[in-house]
């Protein structure tokens, strides 16, 4: 059975995360699929925009499937493969220049959580609950410190991560760690709506806004002005600037292609 499904809707690509009778917990089969789906995203030129989400109804991801990581750390030639898994997983997400949305429903803790944070956007149940409860069984959280220091600020992301406890959808949306919070059963509307908005609009200039809005601050103000003016040489020749001109004059909606 495919534990993490990819399917393309239009411009939209739909990754579920597809063990539900586990709560969605990452083995080393889901980590290489998810690699495989969000790789597959990021080459893919009909693909503009990704939602992230989950079958079942108990949990987005409750996080590793530990029995199934201890038994794959047990042998030591599965070490190496399972520690660039989580690397590949940080890079497909952070170093992939298209907007990512996760649409989360009730559990999303540790390694689930980790991988909401490296999407670009998150929209969450109302019943949603959110934890970081690694450092519970001795493993330091580093791409979720990484990347909720950047959306959560330091102070919010620490709490989360030196406590372990579970925080709730209002939480979550008070400290910026969601963008939005729906009821339920709106979950999946709302966020393909999001999808298709974001996929309605240049996806040359999404993908330049993303990789400035999310590189920017590792960056001198100097490299960003110079990476600034080649990106603004690359839009002002390309296809979707002059068609986003000439539907502006015709009063007409434009017809991305994404060159």
């Amino acid at each position: 059975m495919t534990v993490v499904n990819y399917e393309l809707k239009g411009n939209v690509a739909v990754i579920t995360l597809n063990r539900p009778d586990a709560m969605n917990t990452f083995n080393p089969d889901m980590y290489r699929e998810f690699n495989a789906a969000t790789t597959r995203f990021r080459d893919e030129d009909s693909a503009w925009v990704a939602v992230i989400c989950a079958a079942g109804d108990k949990a987005f991801s409750a996080g590793v499937d530990i029995k199934a990581i201890s038994k794959a750390t047990s042998q030591s030639e599965n070490i190496e493969e399972l520690a660039a898994a989580f690397d590949i997983e940080l890079e497909c997400e952070y170093f992939c220049d298209k907007p990512i949305i996760a649409a989360i429903h009730g559990f999303c803790i540790g390694e689930g959580l980790s991988m909401a944070l490296g999407c670009d956007l998150r929209i969450a149940s109302r019943s949603a609950s959110f934890a970081l409860p690694e450092s519970k069984i001795g493993i330091p959280t580093i791409n979720a410190a990484m990347h909720g220091a950047r959306i959560m600020g330091a102070s919010n992301a620490l709490e989360m991560l030196l406590m372990g406890e579970q925080r709730d959808s209002a939480w979550a949306y008070r400290t910026g760690l969601i963008n939005k919070v729906v009821d339920d059963d709106q979950l999946m509307n709302i966020a393909m709506e999001w999808a298709q908005k974001i996929a309605s609009l240049s996806p040359l200039a999404n993908r330049i806004t993303k990789e400035m809005t999310v590189k920017s601050s590792s960056r001198s103000f100097d490299e960003n002005a110079a990476i600034g003016v080649q990106k603004r040489k690359k839009i002002l020749v390309s296809q979707d600037f002059k068609e986003g001109q000439r539907a502006f004059i015709e009063k007409r909606t434009p017809k991305f292609i994404g060159a």
